[in-house]
């Protein structure tokens, strides 16, 4: 069965996240050596990297998986794209989790950032028991 999959590219120029071109190429190197077919591609170009809800495009890819779930594994080149705080980017892949989705990057691979999530979730608990 062929994974469909969609890249999602975030620039800030404050950030120290790779360049737009070189966010799109490892985006399509790593889908074409995992075998994915990309369907989508969503960017956020100049976007803060702290909140999710404040990239148009993340928000949209957000969406897909809820509603149109054109495709499962969302590819970035770096899981900071997504965000560079951590408990956002752990509600991300809780978030896709949720939906049976993925995030996949050659930094990370998605068992690697589903145990950061539960560990970081895990850690959060604990600090809330009196």
């Amino acid at each position: 069965m062929e994974v469909r999959a969609a890249g999602y590219v975030r620039t800030e120029s404050s950030s120290d996240l790779p360049p737009l071109e070189e966010q799109r190429s490892t985006i399509e190197r790593y889908a074409r050596e995992s075998g994915y077919k990309l369907v989508a591609t969503y960017e956020d170009i100049e976007a803060p990297g702290h909140l999710l809800y404040h990239k148009p495009a993340l928000k949209e890819a957000i969406n897909n998986i809820k509603e149109l779930e054109e495709w499962e594994v969302l590819v970035v080149a770096d899981p900071r794209c997504i965000s560079e705080t951590k408990s956002a980017l752990h509600e991300f892949v809780h978030k896709l989790s949720l939906y049976g989705n993925r995030l996949e990057s050659p930094e990370k691979s998605w068992d690697e950032l589903l145990e950061e999530m539960r560990e970081y979730r895990s850690a959060m608990q604990q600090r809330r028991i009196p």
